[in-house]
């Protein structure tokens, strides 16, 4: 091919003029023309608004009536082939029309003006060698007109998309297709890729042969760009960029067909969750804690081979998936170099921070037939390792696999609970342990399982947490005590004085609305605000220290009355409480348990009164089942507890029965004190109260 193949030296509307000398020549009546021109617009028409056609065929239409028009006009054509390096190449033939020369030269123009200003069209043999270009398709592929020519089709066009090009090209040349459209890629001049949507017509000589193709590009790089970033946003973590569960359950789906194809085709998943997290990200910001985990992504990233998948789940949770392993300590070898990775410290802004990962590991070995097992067990055995302390991994096995099913079929029926009334709630008193007046009930709920029995929340509750039915649940909890209260009140008008305490799970309590859900059950039920107590765990508040903050000052606000529970167990954040505007502490009871036997028990408990006197809040001790514990606790001056010593949680109507005695509690623990003739508030007195080990039970004295 040469420079002289250009847009001036196109065939093309000679062809065309070719066609329509032959048809004039068998006419003998200039009327026929009309029909054939007729017939020629309804056909362009319906090609170009009907059969997929582009502005060019509406071109080539118009050139077609003009060259009819122009054979018309001619009484005699005469026929001269001028041999040429085009002809040489193509074929045609030029036409010689000394009293028509000007209309031919206009509609050669007519068809170099439309080909030029056309988005990208070339004219190609059928062997894929550019015979003429226009300028656009130059611009687009970024090729002078000479070099382009010199070049094939092929040439430029990607590898992948050669074959598919020329399979319909073919077609094209059998008849079997009548054109073509789809989107092509090509390479630019710089190397880069740009896709084209390319239209093909076969164009025939005036024996019926195939001569050339017509191409007609369109560059539909951009859109290809926002279509592929669309799809990448689809299956990737916005935050980390790695791939998200959709596009790692379809890569698990895979693997675990192959491996269920092929037993050599081993695979593993491991299920990652970061260790306190939400402390980092409550504590610092939520922009430090994504600045963790896009370095935690990279970082796992790293710890990988290149044929692993690490995945986002969400939050702090990944997972991925391991392939083509050759050892069944591949895996163990691979968690190991994960965690010593993520041991480094991050330097994110001011801070060093330094993060472990909880590890969950399972097999394709004890062959999974579903990809959302496989997960799971993954899932199921991360647990376990959270469960067992910080830092560590554990390996799923099959042998406990009945376990985790009979959990999950908990779940499912705990999230109906509420709605089959299987819930009921037990109450256990709290009295002064001055006097021994009650003072207080808590709320504890039970779940009335209609195959299982009763299960207790230490059982259940965990669940809940885990499936979302704890906001629901505790939501119930929450009326059906404040509606046992006011039934008390007006049943015991002596105990008008009497308070509900309620414990609060984190989810619930850090709900955006909480305080209206509150608002709205103290209105429903009628129970003054100021008889209801709000109990939440010392790590809940500590974890979200901020929002907890604001949470309990607008409960505060309503005269709700705020304790924290199983205090001592957690942060121990002393340097937290003045700042909460909380009413009372609650001693856990593994510390009033060791109480007696352990002396750093009794400093601790000792502590945490001192520490509650200055700021004027009210201690409770829990757990209380021997007298030598209420004796010591008494000698501390804790100001109220419960537990089995003076009953143990009991439903509605047997609790009521403990509101009939009136003062009779007040009347025990007098006798008690009467009996040892002291008060022990001192260690001399203490030391009688020891020796003579008396331990006597509330409720038979009652």
């Amino acid at each position: 091919m040469t420079a002289s193949r250009s847009v001036n030296s196109n065939p093309y509307p000679r062809i065309l003029s070719r066609r329509f000398e032959s048809l004039a020549r068998r006419s003998d009546r200039i009327f026929w023309l009309f029909p054939i021109c007729s017939v020629s617009v309804v056909a362009a028409t319906y090609s170009f608004t009907s059969a997929g056609g582009t502005y060019f065929h509406l071109a080539i239409v118009t050139v077609l009536i003009m060259a009819a028009a122009c054979v018309a006009s001619s009484n005699e054509t005469q026929v001269q082939l001028k041999p040429g390096r085009a002809t040489e190449n193509i074929g045609y033939a030029r036409v010689a029309e000394p009293a028509g020369a000007s209309d031919v030269e206009q509609e050669e123009g007519l068809f170099r003006s439309v080909f030029d200003q056309a988005s990208g069209m070339a004219l190609v043999t059928t062997e894929g060698r550019w015979v003429s270009v226009n300028r656009s398709l130059c611009d687009v592929l970024g090729y002078a007109e000479e070099r382009l020519l010199e070049s094939s089709l092929p040439e430029v066009a990607h590898p992948d998309d050669v074959g598919p090009i020329m399979v319909q090209i073919k077609k094209l040349l059998e008849g079997s297709i009548p054109s073509y459209q789809g989107e092509q890629r090509f390479y630019h001049k710089l190397g880069h890729l740009v896709w084209m949507l390319i239209s093909i017509s076969l164009i025939r000589d005036s024996n019926g042969t195939s001569s050339h193709l017509i191409f007609q590009f369109q560059d539909i790089t951009t859109r290809k760009s926002e279509e592929e970033r669309l799809v990448h946003d689809v299956f990737h973590d916005a935050l980390t960029g790695l791939p998200n569960r959709a596009l790692f359950m379809d890569r698990l789906k895979l693997a675990t067909e192959r491996a269920r194809r092929r037993k050599d085709q081993v695979f593993a998943v491991l299920f990652l969750d970061l260790d306190c997290f939400k402390t980092v990200n409550d504590s610092l910001g939520h922009i430090i804690g994504d600045q963790l985990l896009i370095e935690v992504a990279r970082r796992l990233k790293g710890s990988l081979r290149t044929t692993d998948t690490v995945a986002r789940l969400g939050g702090d949770e990944f997972t991925i998936l391991l392939e083509d392993l050759n050892d069944e300590r591949e895996p163990i070898l691979i968690v190991e170099r994960i965690q010593n990775d993520l041991r480094k410290s991050f330097k994110l802004g001011t801070s060093d921070l330094t993060v472990t990962a909880s590890i969950g590991i399972t097999s394709s070995t004890l062959g999974y037939e579903r990809a959302e097992d496989v997960l799971r067990d993954a899932d199921i055995a991360m647990y376990r390792a959270k469960s067992s302390g910080k830092e560590c991994f554990q390996i799923f096995d099959r042998e406990r696999h009945a376990r985790p099913v009979d959990v999950l079929n908990l779940q499912a029926d705990l999230s109906k609970a509420v709605e089959r009334e299987e819930l009921v709630l037990n109450y256990q008193p709290i009295v002064l342990l001055e006097t021994g007046k009650l003072i207080s009930f808590e709320a504890l709920v039970r779940w009335q399982h209609p195959q299982r029995g009763t299960i207790s929340p230490e059982d259940f509750v965990p669940l809940a947490e885990q499936n979302g039915s704890i906001i629901s649940i505790g939501n119930w909890v929450l009326r059906e005590a404040c509606f046992q209260l006011k039934r008390w009140q007006e049943q015991f008008p002596f105990h008008a004085s009497l308070t509900i305490s309620v414990n609060l799970s984190g989810k619930q309590f850090l709900q955006p609305d909480f305080t209206n859900q509150v608002i709205g059950i103290l209105q429903e039920t009628g129970v003054d605000p100021r008889k209801l107590k709000l109990e939440i765990t010392e790590n809940v508040i500590m974890e979200n220290i901020g929002t907890a903050n604001i949470v309990l000052q607008q409960l505060r606000a309503l005269g709700i009355e705020l304790g924290i529970d199983d205090f001592g167990t957690g942060y121990s954040s002393l340097s937290y409480i003045h700042r909460l505007p909380v009413n009372s502490l609650k001693i856990d009871k593994s510390f009033v348990k060791g109480l007696v036997e352990k002396r750093d028990h009794a400093e601790i408990v000792k502590t945490i009164l001192t520490l509650a006197r200055s700021l004027g809040i009210s201690v409770v001790a829990e757990g209380i089942e021997t007298f030598e514990q209420l004796t010591e606790l008494r000698r501390l001056q804790c100001d109220a507890g419960q537990g089995f010593l003076f009953a143990k949680p009991a439903d509605a109507e047997t609790a009521g029965g403990l509101l009939g005695l009136r003062n009779e509690w007040q009347v025990v623990i007098e006798s008690l004190d009467s009996r040892l003739g002291v008060r022990c508030h001192d260690e001399e007195q203490w030391r009688h109260v020891k020796a003579e080990r008396t331990r006597p039970s509330l409720l038979r004295a009652v």
